[in-house]
């Protein structure tokens, strides 16, 4: 058996200062900030990610879930539609294909993916997004 050493309230407050400081500037910002959203905007065809900084009156689409693609075998007599691990995507989400050499394909529905799964054979992952759309708020000024 191995002692326990016994460390006082000072010592964890101090060993805690510690590392903050260790931390650089940049660290802080990005400990201190949530997540950066992913965004991607329609274009031509094709889906950009696209920088919450610039401006478009298209519609946006927001990643709100994200699935890994496998591929399984299973028995002839099992259903062949699409198999979920974990919680189903919400039917407000619409689904973007990410395939292996880094092309999106947006999909109107999770019903046309599950009709057609020959298009996860290229597939990396499968993105659960939701449209939106910009709009700027104007607030009044308290004098």
């Amino acid at each position: 058996m191995k002692r326990k050493e016994n460390i006082s309230s000072k010592d964890k407050v101090l060993s805690l200062a510690t590392e903050q400081d260790t931390l650089t500037g940049a660290e802080r910002e990005n400990e201190n900030q949530p997540e950066s959203q992913k965004i991607f905007l329609l274009d031509d065809g094709t889906l950009k990610p696209f920088s919450p900084d610039d401006y478009t009156p298209a519609t946006l689409y927001q990643v709100v879930e994200s699935y890994s693609v496998e591929c399984r075998l299973v028995r002839p007599e099992d259903p062949t539609n699409l198999v979920f691990e974990g919680k189903k995507p919400s039917k407000r989400t619409v689904p973007i294909i990410v395939t292996k050499t880094g092309d999106t394909l947006l999909l109107e529905s999770w019903e046309s993916l599950d009709s057609n799964p020959k298009q996860l054979a290229d597939a990396l992952e499968v993105i659960g997004a939701t449209p939106v759309k910009q709009v700027f708020v104007l607030r009044r000024k308290e004098e």
